[in-house]
């Protein structure tokens, strides 16, 4: 038998699914410093006991040896001896990790808590809401019994089991459970307090009056149509920039791509995998979810047959040379350096060999944030930027035209454009044309913000070779 060289591929016992909510990043693992690394403590020992075991007896016969010692059999063998190391491994280690968890607060929506452990982050544990209080109440008292796996060469947490003895219940967190935690922004929309004195004698009459009070999310948000229909050829790539670093955040920027993504699987019927949902993405989020696009795009099972819809909103700012325009990063520090050019992301969408690219964009480029006010190092006045020309399958949807701002109403929690394009889709169960869809947008948002003295017109630009058909495309 030849010589043999030992390769050990060190494969994750455990897959975790991708989640539905924002703490996908759940593969939880062990710093390499921290404890020696499962090849580093495997590889000698299976090594070792592969060439024991290769050995030919001293009373061993040929013929049986070689039935016994051959390449099917040392990848048997090899098997069965990293799979106990990995027992050995999690046993030895595992053993050295305490949980070190703090109780954060409770979803009632989705009936979850959230705890963080020092080392594996964050935790989401479904606790029925009947059991939410005593969960709180009795936490100083609980006991975890952790269980672990091995995932890219180190030790991951698998389970954490929460027992509470007194009250006689246990609860887990799970790597396999898809769950969902949200944190809500309430705008509490109370209207005003009148009051009428009348007269200063003791016969005055008080009135008091309460009017337009608004609790809660708003029925765009709760009230979202379900379809059966499955869009498996539609992809989406949501970014939502709320929280920037150098520069003012965006208000209610984060759950107008939440709920864009819940529109797009829930009404469009697009499938999560489908969709990626990108918050306060970074320069190279950007980049990479593009690359993203186009190998999708680019596959011979969905070249020439797959439809895109590129959501954005956020900070946009103009180049106050040229007058371009940009979408901007949150590292970015309020300038078109590290920002992203409109020319240059028609051009990658429109070179997409796709059947249809629509582009959802709530920012305006004048240089001015939601509030109206001028973004840093602006100069105080709005500048009217150049849209851009998209190319190929594409079309733009704009919130607002050159100098103005895209604003937000408060009360339903969301960019002014983004409200009503959810508002249409509800209404329509997502069964509409562009054409209708953007008629509607464009009338109720220039209206609104008429009304409210802020100039908002939404736009639409099609590409010249969808100059003609774009009107009747469909999202669903």
């Amino acid at each position: 038998m030849k010589k043999s060289v030992l390769f050990i591929s060190l494969v994750a016992v455990m897959v975790m699914p991708a989640q539905a909510q924002q703490n996908e990043s759940n593969i939880i693992r062990i710093s390499a410093h921290k404890a020696q690394t499962f090849s580093e403590f495997a590889t000698q020992r299976v090594k070792r006991s592969l060439d024991e075991w290769a050995q030919k007896g001293e009373f061993e016969k040929t013929a049986d040896w070689q039935l016994r010692v051959n390449e099917t059999t040392y990848e048997k063998k090899k098997k069965e001896l990293i799979l106990l190391c990995q027992d050995e491994y999690i046993k030895k280690y595992g053993s050295l990790l305490k949980p070190s968890v703090t109780l954060g607060r409770y979803d009632a929506d989705n009936e979850t808590y959230m705890l963080t452990d020092t080392r594996f982050g964050q935790l989401l544990v479904p606790v029925p809401v009947s059991d939410g209080p005593a969960f709180k109440q009795n936490w100083k008292s609980a006991v975890f019994k952790p269980q672990y796996f091995i995932e890219d060469d180190t030790l991951a947490l698998a389970s954490l089991v929460i027992e509470f003895p007194a009250l006689k219940k246990r609860y887990e967190y799970s790597s396999k459970s898809s769950l969902r935690y949200e944190t809500p922004n309430i705008a509490y929309n109370f209207g005003d307090i009148k009051i009428d004195a009348g007269s200063a004698v003791q016969r005055g009459r008080q009135t008091v009056a309460e009017k337009n009070i608004a609790v809660g999310r708003s029925k765009v948000d709760t009230d979202i149509p379900q379809t059966s229909a499955v869009s498996e050829n539609t992809f989406a790539l949501i970014i939502a920039n709320e929280n920037y670093k150098y520069i003012a955040k965006v208000p209610f920027a984060l759950n107008d791509g939440r709920v864009m993504r819940d529109y797009c699987h829930l009404t469009l019927g697009i499938p999560e995998k489908n969709i990626h949902l990108i918050e306060n993405a970074t320069f190279g989020d950007f980049d990479g979810e593009l690359t993203w696009l186009e190998r999708v795009c680019s596959s011979p099972k969905y070249k020439g047959v797959a439809s895109v819809i590129f959501y954005y909103t956020g900070h946009g700012i103009p180049d106050e040379t040229d007058k371009s325009s940009y979408i901007l990063p949150t590292d970015n520090r309020g300038n078109t350096s590290a920002a992203c050019k409109l020319d240059e992301l028609y051009s990658r969408l429109g070179a997409m060999p796709a059947k249809s690219v629509t582009v959802l964009l709530d920012a305006c480029f004048s240089g001015a944030n939601r509030d109206g006010e001028m973004l840093a190092q602006r100069k105080g006045v709005a500048i009217k930027a150049r849209k851009g020309e998209p190319q190929g399958n594409t079309v733009v949807f704009s919130a607002a035209q050159g100098n103005e701002t895209a604003g937000f109403n408060r009360q339903e929690g969301h960019g002014l454009f983004t409200y009503y394009l959810l508002r249409k889709l509800q209404q329509t169960q997502g069964n509409v044309t562009l054409r209708d869809l953007s008629e509607y947008v464009i009338r109720e948002v220039t209206g609104l913000s008429a009304v409210e003295g802020k100039l908002q017109t939404p736009e639409v630009t099609p590409a010249p070779p969808v100059a003609d058909k774009w009107e009747e495309w469909k999202l669903r």
